[in-house]
């Protein structure tokens, strides 16, 4: 696995060096847990629709979805997030993009069939996160999909009081309602673009029942 941004120090701050990640990470192919996800939208008949990308990086994933055929609203933070994806996008697909230069839980998210977002709704933190995630649960339409990572509070990031870092317990209260489809927990050392780290991650695909209980 790698997915560690180069830090840069400013202040007493160190902050994620993003462009120098995005410009690792051209011509990768998607995430694993991406195509777990694309592979259970098929397996449960979901139309493309509306798809939501959160923390869209350089985009990699955004032109998969557009290119499956799905309206995609892509968030992330990063100005120059922005600028690669719009570079790399087909001509043909451009009118069923949209992009935000924001924080995931500053968008006001429209009705959507299917959320993605690899490594990025962690950097969100405790109360943003909350946020974020009654507005997912208002806004996924019935047997709308979520595709995501959490980190975990073994990972070696664990303790930043600017991250969101969650207990397998945790995961599975904040599933609660959803068909949960996978969850898969990594909790090992391995590589980074930065070198060593230990992962504590979970993988989670889940569903939105078409029929609630109410």
């Amino acid at each position: 696995m790698s997915f560690e941004p180069e830090q840069t120090t400013e202040g007493d701050q160190d902050e994620p060096d993003w462009a120098a990640y995005y410009r690792h990470t051209l011509g990768r192919e998607p995430r694993p847990l991406f195509t777990k996800g694309m592979a259970a939208a098929s397996a449960v008949a979901t139309t493309p629709g509306r798809a939501v990308e959160i923390g869209f990086g350089d985009g990699t994933e955004t032109l998969a979805l557009l290119a499956s055929g799905w309206s995609v609203l892509a968030i992330d933070p990063t100005p120059e997030a922005a600028g690669v994806l719009r570079s790399r996008v087909p001509e043909a697909d451009a009118g069923r993009l949209t992009i935000e230069t924001a924080s995931g839980e500053l968008v006001d998210l429209p009705p959507f069939d299917l959320l993605y977002s690899g490594y990025a709704l962690s950097f969100l933190q405790p109360a943003a996160f909350s946020r974020f995630w009654a507005n997912l649960r208002d806004r996924l339409r019935p047997g709308g999909l979520i595709v995501l990572n959490i980190f975990g509070v073994r990972d070696t990031w664990a303790g930043d009081s600017s991250m969101t870092f969650l207990d397998s317990d945790a995961v599975r209260d904040l599933l609660d309602g959803f068909e949960v489809i996978a969850i898969d927990e990594e909790d090992q050392d391995g590589n980074s673009f930065t070198g060593a780290k230990h992962w504590h991650v979970f993988d989670v695909i889940a569903r939105r029942p078409v029929l609630e209980q109410v």
